[in-house]
């Protein structure tokens, strides 16, 4: 009997070794990737109130929305703003977190009637995700 419980023992801990050694390995390079995203007039504790592809250039600031999820460590995504296809500003975000919620936001002056984009892109450049919308 007590030979029958040192070989379960020793096969109890040769067991628990393999997987020890499994939960330290490192996670694969990020692979970060928007989750959610949107073009809002409104941000309320972290959370987006409204979607719209179109908006009135009275309205005030228009923001645009991303819930990253995949970052192992603390990183960045930029916000790249577009009007009539010309790049007029970019807005760099940090992501802490595996999965984290970000905003920018652009004021919209009158004269700015048109088509608008806005791009969420890694620090690698590659885009993530996207929307367009209108001013009127």
């Amino acid at each position: 009997m007590n030979g029958w419980k040192k070989a379960v023992a020793i096969t109890v801990v040769g067991v628990g070794l393999p997987m020890l050694a499994v939960s330290t390995v490192q996670p694969a390079e990020e692979s970060l990737n928007v989750i959610r995203d949107m073009v809002t007039t409104e941000i309320v504790d972290r959370e987006p109130m409204n979607n719209g592809a179109a908006f009135s250039a009275s309205m005030g600031p228009v923001y645009y929305f991303t819930e990253v999820n995949g970052a192992h460590t603390p990183t960045h995504i930029t916000h790249i703003w577009y009007y009539k296809g010309t790049q007029i500003a970019e807005v760099p975000l940090s992501v802490e977190g595996p999965r984290w919620r970000t905003w920018s936001s652009k004021r919209i002056l009158q004269d700015w009637a048109g088509s608008w984009s806005v791009e969420a892109v890694d620090a690698d450049g590659n885009v993530l995700s996207s929307k367009a919308f209108d001013v009127h």
